[in-house]
């Protein structure tokens, strides 16, 4: 076809024409920092951050709300840069990104002799303040910078000081909520850390998601149909990033003719596993950065609700008609492929061996004493066969009845007990039972 791939998510989106949705969050921040008010933008890895701070940075996107130059200037500060700066470098950075923002806006400032200093720095800003310009200071994986130990009390109090003095508004991106990610309680003391609203960046609406794929493809002679949209919605879910993963992966199919123009929806799972492939490194990231009771709550989609809230945060559950379910489908295997004490996984199944509770599908089912011992026999020996005997020892341990029958009997109520999944449950005759997938 000689087509370039639309997608991309190997980095952050920097042309304005590229970025897609945020429609909220973009006009909530924006009416927020023109009245001078600090924002704390807060959401996990890869969910946009790094992009919606780039977008804000072009003065088109600003102004319709009166932001752009040379009403305000915008300094983005990557704070990577300053994860073990001393005080003066972070002093110099501000003073150079504020330099080269008024010198686009087409105004003239007086350089200092001693740039790395914090005098210099708010000299050149009360010289901007006077010719009536605000200025916003977009500090990006912000995390790095509050933890940094070269930087004292003292230091966030003279940023603090800045917005006093000059109406400068900060709006920091961090993964992790302001209180948690200082160096150490000192810091967390200081006051600057009061003046900021915290506003959470989340997964896609449904209207986003769509949008995502219309607008990518729009530029090419690519196509796809409803069908293939639903498929791989439901399969990596609302995450912008899992998206750019989906569409990508559907594009090169359908490019090197893995996918036909007419495929059958049946066919579409030819790409679950690249897609699943490719995200397994940020998964898995996201997996080892949980606590063990996190991995259990996650696991299980139930529990207290501070720690079903926390996940809800970082985007691993969404609340859905009142009930937490995984944010898409490709979790929801993952999590079914990792080890967590105390619990059985298998198929739709989750067991509580100790609790005495199952799942399937994240809805709790209710068995009795007997059918909860078969079931976990199967789920402990997933896609292999367990002899009818070793069903009947998990039950009714050594005592032999003559009775062909009672076995198949409980198995019927199983099945019944554990709809819709009880297919799952496969009779190879004349052997015993086995956990699989039901065939298609």
């Amino acid at each position: 076809m000689g087509v370039d791939n639309p997608f991309f998510h190997r980095g952050a989106i920097r042309r304005v024409e590229d970025f897609v949705g945020r429609a909220a969050e973009l006009s909530q921040m924006l009416g927020l920092l023109r009245n001078g008010q600090s924002v704390s933008l807060i959401g996990p890895r890869r969910i946009g951050k790094s992009s919606l701070l780039l977008h804000l940075s072009h003065p088109a996107v600003r102004e319709s709300f009166g932001l752009n130059p040379p009403q305000a200037l915008f300094v983005l500060l990557d704070c990577q840069e300053l994860a073990g700066s001393p005080p003066e470098e972070v002093y110099e950075l501000l003073y150079a990104g504020l330099l080269d923002a008024a010198s686009q806006a087409g105004l003239n400032l007086d350089t200092a002799a001693e740039p790395g200093t914090y005098r210099a720095l708010d000299r050149a800003l009360a010289q901007v303040y006077q010719q009536g310009t605000g200025v916003v200071v977009l500090l990006d994986e912000f995390e790095l910078l509050a933890a940094n130990q070269h930087l004292t009390p003292y230091f966030f109090a003279r940023l603090r000081g800045l917005t006093t003095k000059y109406g400068l508004a900060y709006l920091t991106a961090s993964q992790r909520p302001l209180f948690d990610i200082t160096a150490e309680e000192a810091v967390l003391s200081s006051p600057f850390f009061n003046i900021f609203v915290t506003l959470p960046l989340g997964l896609f609406d449904e209207a986003e998601a769509l949008d995502l794929f219309q607008q990518r493809l729009a530029r090419t002679t690519v196509t796809f149909p409803p069908a293939l949209i639903h498929y791989l919605i439901r399969l990596v879910g609302h995450h912008p990033f899992f998206l750019h993963i989906g569409g990508y992966h559907a594009v090169q199919a359908l490019i090197t003719g893995e996918l036909g123009a007419g495929t059958a929806e049946s066919d579409f799972h030819v790409l679950d596993s690249p897609i699943e492939v490719e995200a397994e490194s940020h998964l898995g990231y996201l997996w080892q950065n949980l606590t063990p009771e996190e991995q259990h709550v996650l696991a299980i989609a139930d529990g207290p609700i501070d720690s079903l809230r926390q996940l809800e945060q970082q985007c691993l559950l969404q609340r859905v008609d009142g009930v937490y379910r995984y944010s898409s489908e490709i979790l929801r295997r993952f999590v079914r492929r990792q080890a967590v004490d105390g619990l059985v996984q298998a198929g739709p199944f989750v067991i509580d061996d100790q609790r005495h509770q199952v799942w399937g599908n994240g809805q709790e089912l209710n068995l009795t004493t007997s059918q909860f011992n078969i079931l976990v026999q199967l789920c402990r020996h997933p896609d292999q066969v367990v002899r009818g005997e070793d069903l009947e020892m998990a039950v009714w341990g050594d005592v032999l009845v003559d009775d062909p029958d009672r076995l198949k009997t409980l198995i019927k109520r199983l099945r019944r007990a554990v709809d819709p999944f009880g297919n799952w449950i496969i009779s190879e005759r004349g052997v015993g039972y086995a956990l699989r997938p039901p065939e298609e």
